[in-house]
């Protein structure tokens, strides 16, 4: 998409040549036309699309198309704007408006193509893979180096788990842009996700060569070093992420990840802190905290991160697992049964949860209940495992192994 803020002085210096705006029309104040309020509101809320401020945008837009239902610049940046919002429904209205309408000016800042690629991004938007991909490859067809259009195309064969088309689209997005480093960076995790690690690490350096200040390529980078057990480099390459954005989440979590794989615990829980304090709405963090202050031994500190990040995300995974351990060594066997069970609830084929809550229920002589889950440790467990044996050998000795 063109910027379209060098699109504004043209469309000013283009006002005179509205087939819709002639002279002779009303004024809504003194001095000052319908047409140029309409024209002053388009302005304004493009102005404002760019600086990000989306709803203040919409306002106006909205404005400027109801003065004038045939303008088509106006629901052109308004379906831009619903795309930011994440209103896809909407946006996908108004760019098929724009589509349908004639631009009043000579030159929109805008064309087929552009309107076809935004198409794309609200239907990848609402997940309609599909219907996405049709409008990037008909984006790709009226304008053939269209790099963003090509790169999208590239995200949706990896939302439909086409590796090959999507290596396919991402080249044709570095031929037509060789200096998009984003989409050398996509390449190197597409390679890496295929277990092809020399590959990705030389698209992640090219990526660099573009672009010094490439956070996710260092980050990438980092993640190669880590997998290989190299924590030194790996630390190198997410510092240098970090420093690039003090800001860059997956960084400090990854680093956080070297500083446990190195035992360093008090460096992995500073580590996560930042990733809370950055993102307090990030489950993520809590759990990596509460983790680490776990195996410093401070389960106090360690149950109210486990507690926040329940409060965030009450469905996730085996953080019940941990807090009923945790109550389970403090001796409060009714909380880690109720812990247990609220486990298995949201991970019912989570062997481990089945085993510590037979294990309680048994030891507070609910013989019936424990049966119950030792059976069911059991069916997700394979048949040599050595605590599966132990189990089937309770179980013998209560007459009740099936």
């Amino acid at each position: 998409m063109k910027a379209l803020s060098s699109v504004l002085l043209i469309f000013v210096i283009a006002v005179l040549s509205f087939s819709a705006f002639q002279s002779g029309c009303a004024t809504t104040s003194p001095g000052r036309t319908f047409e140029q309020r309409t024209l002053g509101l388009y302005l304004s809320g493009t102005e404002l699309y760019e600086k990000g401020s989306y709803i203040q945008a919409l306002y106006l837009l909205r404005q400027a198309v109801d003065f004038n239902p045939k303008f088509a610049e106006a629901y052109y940046v308004l379906g831009l704007t619903y795309i930011k919002t994440k209103d896809f429904e909407e946006a996908i209205k108004m760019l098929n408006k724009a589509k349908e309408l004639k631009p009043i000016t000579e030159k929109p800042g805008y064309d087929e193509a552009e309107i076809h690629f935004n198409l794309g991004l609200a239907y990848l938007g609402k997940e309609d893979y599909n219907t996405a991909s049709e409008h990037f490859i008909e984006a790709t067809t009226l304008r053939e180096n269209y790099a963003e259009a090509h790169y999208n195309l590239a995200s949706v064969s990896e939302k439909l788990a086409n590796p090959q088309d999507a290596e396919k689209h991402l080249r044709n997005a570095i031929k037509a842009d060789p200096k998009m480093d984003k989409a050398y960076v996509a390449l190197g995790v597409l390679f890496k996700n295929q277990g092809m690690i020399d590959s990705a690490q030389v698209q992640f350096e090219n990526a660099i060569e573009i672009d010094k200040e490439n956070k996710a390529a260092y980050n990438e980078l980092g993640k190669i070093f880590y997998e290989q057990k190299k924590y030194e480099q790996a630390a190198r390459y997410f510092r240098r992420a970090i420093q690039i954005d003090a800001n860059y989440v997956d960084a400090h979590l990854n680093l956080g990840f070297v500083f446990i794989a190195t035992n360093a615990l008090e460096q992995a829980r500073s580590a996560f802190e930042n990733v809370v304090s950055i993102d307090s709405t990030l489950p993520e963090g809590y759990v990596n905290v509460a983790q680490t202050y776990f195996m410093l031994g401070d389960t106090s500190a360690a149950l109210r991160s486990y507690q926040k990040a329940l409060k965030l995300d009450p469905h996730r995974k085996l953080v019940n697992f941990q807090i009923g351990q945790i109550f389970d060594q403090r001796g409060k066997v009714n909380d880690a049964i109720a812990a247990y069970r609220r486990e298995i609830a949201v991970n019912p084929d989570h062997a481990p949860s089945h085993y510590n809550l037979a294990v309680l229920l048994h030891q507070s002589q609910q013989i019936e209940e424990a049966l119950v889950e030792y059976q069911k440790y059991l069916e997700l467990t394979p048949q040599d495992d050595a605590r599966a044996a132990k189990v089937r050998a309770v179980l013998r000795q209560l007459g009740k192994l099936n």
